[in-house]
């Protein structure tokens, strides 16, 4: 073999390697763009429900929200839950997306605990929070609305409890929004109820 022939078929080995190298650097933005495409496409059709689901929550607790800011008595806010812990709450759902919305969960249960303590639904403060959650949700104590949307941020919740879906970093965010919505939503309803005081905050 000559160093002609030699020099032509290396050039030929590595001509595509470099043709993909160069279209590679000159489309890399949108090939960045495709990234989080191709997860969602990867992570299927129960995953994808999950997170429109999560979404369509957002979005209702966002309505309802806006409609009973004019109902509510103002009351001071609470320094409980600041903007750095939402941001540091976001993070970890990027990160344990499944436990996360577990640990989200667990604030609405304890909202709802309060609320039927406070209300008298609740007389043994050692009450299982299902408990704490079928007596509150059987009452009138809270809107339809407020109590429709309490069971869906649940039943999102079960569905990852029972590992019926594996939810992705955004649908877990959107999980954490909306469970500090409701848990705000219940403890405005609360200030406006009997008997609230320091020992039920």
């Amino acid at each position: 073999m000559d160093w002609l022939t030699f020099i032509s078929k290396l050039i030929e080995a590595l001509v595509w390697p470099i043709v993909v190298l160069i279209l590679g650097l000159v489309f890399r933005r949108k090939l960045l763009d495709l990234i989080p495409a191709i997860r969602k496409l990867k992570a299927g059709p129960v995953e994808a429900e999950f997170e429109l689901a999560t979404k369509q929550v957002l979005a209702n607790l966002s309505e309802v929200t806006t409609l009973t800011k004019s109902e509510i008595t103002a009351a001071p806010a609470q320094p409980e839950d600041t903007g750095k812990q939402l941001v540091s709450r976001l993070l970890k759902a990027r990160n344990d997306p499944a436990g996360m919305i577990l640990d989200g969960w667990t604030k609405v249960d304890g909202e709802l605990f309060r609320l039927g303590l406070q209300m008298g639904l609740i007389v043994d403060p050692l009450t299982s929070t299902t408990t704490a959650y079928d007596s509150v949700m059987a009452s009138d104590i809270l809107p339809f609305e407020t109590r429709r949307l309490i069971r869906e941020v649940r039943d999102l919740r079960n569905k990852v409890a029972h590992a019926q879906v594996a939810p992705t970093p955004e649908s877990a965010q959107d999980y954490v929004l909306a469970v500090d919505r409701v848990v705000e939503l219940i403890r405005n309803y609360r200030k406006n109820l009997p008997n609230y005081g320091s020992a039920n905050r």
